[in-house]
């Protein structure tokens, strides 16, 4: 039997994945430190250019996600990819705090957009409906990897060549990785490789539709749409928090930021038998509950960090906040693809990325001024556990779309 050509794609889109959020978004909390050392820089600055990336990833995410709907995500991805690498080339070499806000916050932002989970999962869900759950849970088992490879080579690398010369490396990565295999390996639909979702016969009876399910202006219409997207705003603003400030606030409790990048890096390692395992049930019960369980774990192991005073908070902390944090994109995508379908997929997760985004940008943002007033990160990181548990509730009481395209949302 011949290898449907799904599982190629998803697997350099995996790929991809690790490259494009280990040099950029995971990168940022790494360099956080070093950069305020050197320029002295104050905390809520600094986080500034990472709060502009998330937000203009969100604005533009609507006219990519038509955009990759209409003409499909070959050209953008492997644009997004050219220019994160050369940002991040740019980013090394920068001098003054607008430098950041330009290249990281401007440019960076864009190629996050064009190159992250929106797209790629756009990517997925017209190439898989049957099997779009074991699909996922493949895209981000292999992009889990980003943090476990990337956060502690960072935390290695800076000690031993600076922040700039970490940063111009995994520019080069970025160039020399996904840019290649975006340009080359992803196509738009299975139809126009003669093929059909999960690799189905065109005779199978259980070969879906091609491209069915809600419009947006229906998807809108949903009472289960802003139920999920509320959620995920909150949510969202939790986890950047964690991840831009995240090492940070260990090196405050007093550990060693090896450590401390270590730990981040666990995180990422624990979360990975989740990815796949959650998401293959995805496929059988109600991803709805299991995100909606997933979070309030991610809040009692922030709970955790928020009250460490050794090392071994901080490992209980990396094992419930990874296992329940791989599942959180891949779910929600299953949730929404099931509620709503393929047909507008990318407009509709666009229009629900725009106030995530804006929360993406505003977390970091508020807990670096929250550590400038207060001088200390504590109150951010108890507000940040609450926040996932109350994200955790809204998704439990989500009702389902009164005209549901696929039980595999519920």
């Amino acid at each position: 039997m011949r290898l449907f050509y799904g599982w190629p794609l998803v697997t350099a889109l995996g790929l991809t994945t690790v490259v494009s959020y280990g040099t950029t978004a995971y990168l940022y909390g790494v360099i956080l430190l070093p950069m305020a050392a050197e320029t002295g820089w104050d905390r809520a600055s600094l986080s500034l250019p990472f709060a502009i990336s998330m937000v203009l990833a969100g604005l533009v995410g609507l006219p990519i996600g038509r955009l990759v709907d209409r003409r499909g995500a070959r050209l953008v991805m492997a644009a997004g990819s050219a220019i994160s690498g050369l940002a991040l080339l740019a980013v090394s070499r920068s001098g003054a705090l607008w430098h950041l806000y330009v290249l990281w916050g401007g440019a960076i932002g864009l190629g996050m957009a064009m190159t992250f989970y929106p797209v790629s999962m756009v990517v997925v869900a017209h190439w898989f409906h049957r099997r779009r759950g074991a699909a996922y849970g493949v895209l981000t088992l292999l992009g889990g990897f980003a943090s476990v490879i990337f956060i502690p080579l960072a935390g290695v690398l800076i000690p031993m060549i600076g922040w700039r010369d970490t940063v111009a490396i995994l520019g080069i990565v970025q160039l020399l990785v996904p840019l290649p295999l975006h340009a080359f390996l992803v196509r738009r639909h299975p139809e126009d490789l003669g093929l059909h979702p999960d690799g189905a016969e065109p005779g199978d009876e259980v070969a879906p539709v091609p491209l069915s399910g809600a419009t947006l202006r229906q998807a809108l219409r949903e009472p289960a749409f802003w139920f999920i997207t509320v959620a995920a705003t909150i949510e969202q603003a939790a986890a950047m928090i964690v991840w831009s400030h995240g090492i940070a606030f260990i090196v405050s409790r007093g550990f060693d930021s090896v450590l401390a990048a270590a730990i981040a890096g666990l995180v990422g390692a624990v979360s990975l038998p989740g990815r796949l395992i959650f998401n293959l049930l995805s496929d059988r019960i109600s991803a709805r509950h299991m995100l909606g369980y997933c979070l309030v774990v991610q809040g009692i192991g922030i709970t955790m960090l928020a009250a460490a005073t050794d090392i071994r908070w901080l490992y209980a902390y990396a094992v419930l906040f990874g296992v329940a944090y791989g599942t959180r994109s891949p779910l929600r995508a299953s949730v929404m693809a099931g509620f709503f379908g393929r047909r507008a997929y990318g407009a509709i997760t666009a229009v629900q990325g725009l106030p995530v985004a804006l929360a993406a940008g505003l977390g970091p943002l508020g807990a670096g001024a929250l550590f400038d007033a207060l001088g200390g990160y504590d109150l951010a990181f108890w507000l940040t556990a609450t926040a996932f548990a109350i994200a955790g509730a809204i998704t439990l009481v989500t009702p389902r779309p009164r005209s549901v395209v696929s039980p595999a949302g519920g």
